[in-house]
């Protein structure tokens, strides 16, 4: 569960929740259930969540009622702004483009929970040419509003896909022959030296506690950015920015054209939305 909560992005109370998951449940990110809760309805919640795939949490009462100041019912639902792209359409456009020539470059950010961090990686995606951000559903952000503020437009500019298992998807793609490159304070290999041509995936962890280390053990190797002596770390969308920029400095910015392809699979836009609003 992130620790980081974007309040606009709630949804709460029965009605409203049961609205979303049956009429828009791509919208939800997770929900959030009272632990322990005997309304029956709570249960139902639970069912159709599951049916759906949406990752559930059932947390106490003092945690519902620190997120969220209204009468909650026993139930918030974190909602994102725009639907995920799918992953194995995407995926499909990816493999037919490499086969084509063309190098795609796709961006993980691992665990991070930090909305506005997230918003600026995405940004820094979209800027330095990056094809595709993949995001893992456990932990992390969702496409809330304050990822789409800080993103300052982006989250329309490219493919942002959502997967359960990161690490079998990143040993897929370096078995398709991408080179799956961590960024870490700690990495074996300098920025300035590591090889970004072909085709390629960049890896940022969280804000606390950089790449998991499963994530990790899936990485072809993993850069560390030079810092000044005394120097902690960098802020982790900063970081992102940094070796984007050596990427595209290192091949003369060859990816920042017009004619590259784009990877959208499917509309962001979200179906119109059942009736029903968060309950007072």
């Amino acid at each position: 569960m992130p620790k980081q909560v974007d309040e606009t992005s709630i949804v709460a109370g029965v009605h409203a929740v049961e609205a979303l998951l049956r009429g828009s449940p791509g919208k939800i990110n997770h929900l959030v259930l009272l632990h322990g809760g005997q309304n029956h309805r709570l249960h139902e919640l639970q069912k159709l969540a599951d049916a759906q795939k949406i990752r559930v949490h059932q947390l106490p009462k003092a945690r519902l009622d620190q997120w969220y100041k209204g009468a909650h019912q026993g139930v918030l639902a974190f909602c994102n702004t725009r639907a995920w792209d799918n992953w194995e359409d995407v995926k499909k456009e990816l493999v037919a483009s490499k086969r084509a020539g063309y190098s795609p470059m796709i961006v993980v950010p691992a665990a991070m929970e930090d909305p506005r961090n997230l918003g600026a990686c995405i940004r820094s995606a979209v800027c330095m040419g990056a094809d595709v951000v993949l995001s893992h559903n456990k932990g992390g952000a969702g496409l809330t509003p304050a990822v789409a503020k800080t993103a300052a437009g982006s989250l329309e500019s490219i493919a942002i896909c959502q997967v359960g298992d990161i690490e079998k998807e990143l040993k897929s793609l370096r078995n398709e022959g991408y080179t799956i490159i961590g960024l870490e304070e700690d990495g074996e290999v300098d920025m300035t030296k590591g090889k970004y041509d072909g085709p390629v995936v960049f890896v940022v962890g969280g804000e606390d506690r950089g790449i998991p280390p499963h994530v990790r053990r899936a990485c072809t190797y993993v850069v560390k950015i030079p810092m000044a002596p005394g120097a902690h770390s960098f802020n982790a969308s900063v970081a992102l920015s940094l070796l984007l920029y050596e990427a595209n400095r290192s091949s003369g910015f060859s990816r920042l054209t017009e004619d590259r392809p784009k990877f959208y699979a499917t509309s962001t836009a979200f179906p119109a939305e059942a009736s029903g609003a968060p309950e007072p």
